[in-house]
């Protein structure tokens, strides 16, 4: 099961930051709802995809000679080691999110923030009919050098180039390369079986009954969050992930299962412990809440304090 394995090594060291100003979290008094994919209109659909298009058109806020569209991967990438596999996944993941959806809005969607849900087990497209449209997306005619991607080849983010992959050595693709995915369901269909029960209603409602955080945030990235990366395969796997728009259908799901789990006690609004590789130093620490949420200069630095509770702050938002 080649597709499982989502977590490359990034072997890159994180960027050197600066720590925020210490601000005092104050309450929103306005706060946005974040709605289902499927529960925004039409028309709020067809602007967020073509603000997901505008930002390949924005230069880097990082400096770069890519896109604002690329900044995204980038940051992902080059702080790999410290958001998987420890206490930070959470917070750095909402903020980072967050962050994208401003950066949308900065290209005109006026939309509420979304989130993607898998359908519920049995609801699945057709093997048939998602086979067939598979072997069209195969099919179709790949640039030099491609070959061996599975390009998506219809569809609004059929000519999107995104410029940075995940390979070794981490690189910047000279005019980019194809948004590809794969399909474990297809190419790997027994193995694609045994993990449905890792994001179906029971194998979520097992990681939501979690007692407190270090066991939650395991349990969150090791199951849903993990398997539903492997199930899209493709741009999902590398850390390089935010290639595909995809990623933050995804990622703002996780955040609202992560939202979920803190409103049943008040206490998890700062309930957040374990250890995490600490920024530009080696070995593992312990967290703590006023642990920098870096982006690199894509947006500023927060603290994991400020993005605990989504009403506070910089945030401010609920689902």
């Amino acid at each position: 099961m080649k597709f499982l394995s989502i977590l490359v090594a990034a072997g890159a060291a994180a960027p050197a930051i600066a720590l925020p100003t210490a601000e005092p979290r104050a309450t929103c008094t306005n706060p946005t709802k974040r709605v289902e994919w499927r529960q925004l209109s039409v028309a709020d659909q067809q602007s967020y995809i073509k603000a997901v298009l505008c930002l390949k058109t924005k230069p880097s806020k990082m400096g770069l000679k890519t896109s604002l569209y690329d900044d995204f991967p980038n940051v992902h990438f080059n702080y790999n080691k410290y958001i998987h596999g420890s206490a930070p996944f959470l917070p750095w993941h909402r903020y980072f999110t967050h962050v994208y959806f401003d950066a949308l809005r900065e290209c005109g969607y006026e939309g509420p923030g979304t989130h993607g849900r898998p359908p519920p087990l049995g609801r699945h497209v057709p093997r048939d009919r998602l086979r067939r449209r598979w072997q069209r997306a195969e099919d179709g005619a790949l640039p030099d050098g491609e070959e061996q991607l599975h390009c998506v080849t219809e569809g609004p983010f059929a000519g999107l180039r995104p410029e940075y992959l995940a390979v070794t050595p981490f690189k910047m693709m000279d005019g980019g390369h194809c948004l590809f995915r794969n399909l474990p369901e297809i190419s790997e269909p027994q193995a694609f079986q045994t993990m449905t029960s890792s994001f179906g209603p029971a194998g979520v409602a097992q990681v939501q009954d979690s007692p407190d955080f270090a066991v939650y945030h395991t349990a969150l990235e090791g199951g849903p969050h993990g398997v539903i990366h492997a199930s899209l395969g493709g741009e999902m796997n590398p850390t390089t992930s935010p290639n595909d728009p995809l990623f933050f259908l995804h990622h703002g799901q996780i955040d609202h299962l992560w939202w979920e789990w803190q409103q049943k006690n008040a206490s998890r609004l700062e309930d957040y412990n374990g250890k995490a590789s600490h920024l530009g130093e080696d070995g593992d620490r312990e967290v703590k809440l006023d642990d920098i949420v870096p982006m690199n200069g894509l947006a500023k630095d927060l603290t994991v304090r400020e993005v605990m509770d989504t009403l506070h702050g910089e945030l401010c938002y609920t689902y």
